[in-house]
């Protein structure tokens, strides 16, 4: 009886080796200056509905109403869960509410603004705000079939994705990925806070991706 056996095994020459190294450093080049763009598309829909992630700081939902005035748009759909501080101080119970009142101080008019709170999730607390969203949208808006849904950085992919989950095939999601300003995006390498983002959101997209892309 045998246990080991000889095997001819291949390996790279010099010039081998060098060309693997010249692939692994294209490869990095190419990832270094294509990821964030891919993390953060801008592609609004033509939905006269707008979708904003309410934890998004207040210059990000400047940009929202903006747009959402200059399209004059039919609703501005704002989402998210229960703040972890402020409440004891500010009275309200999620940031869909936080940034409902935000927005109307920034001039929209309170009549198209529409709070849509999700409840407190361990994880995937994107896919619950669609979730919500949905439940809000077949009760209230069911004619509705697009949204544009506004986002944060190279957060928007993921957001994007896990919402289209959430909504289903009947409803098509755009996106428009406000910029950062922790950092330049174009050099997001340079900076501490560009190279968080980019890990993190990477990496979480790649979960969303197994989980709610190729999941059931």
């Amino acid at each position: 009886m045998k246990f080991f056996t000889r095997r001819e095994l291949l390996v790279p020459t010099l010039w081998g080796w060098c060309a693997i190294a010249l692939l692994a450093a294209a490869g990095c080049f190419a990832f270094v200056f294509s990821i964030h763009p891919f993390l953060s598309p801008v592609r609004p829909g033509r939905s006269d509905v707008l979708v904003v992630e309410g934890w998004v700081p207040d210059y990000a939902l400047q940009l929202a109403a903006k747009d959402f005035l200059n399209r004059n748009c039919r609703l501005l759909v704002v989402t998210g869960g229960p703040p972890e501080t402020g409440f004891f101080l500010t009275g309200y119970s999620s940031f869909a509410h936080i940034c409902s009142a935000t927005l109307k101080k920034m001039g929209v008019d309170s009549s198209k603004i529409i709070a849509v709170p999700s409840v407190f999730v361990q994880k995937d607390r994107t896919y619950e705000e669609g979730v919500a969203v949905k439940k809000w949208l077949s009760q209230s808006a069911p004619g509705v079939k697009s949204i544009t849904l506004y986002s944060l950085g190279c957060h928007s992919r993921r957001s994007q994705l896990l919402f289209q989950k959430a909504l289903g095939k009947g409803c098509s999601v755009g996106i428009v990925a406000c910029p950062s300003r922790d950092y330049d995006a174009g050099k997001w390498w340079h900076y501490s806070n560009g190279i968080r983002a980019v890990a993190d959101e990477t990496l979480a997209y790649c979960y969303a991706l197994l989980f709610y892309a190729f999941g059931s």
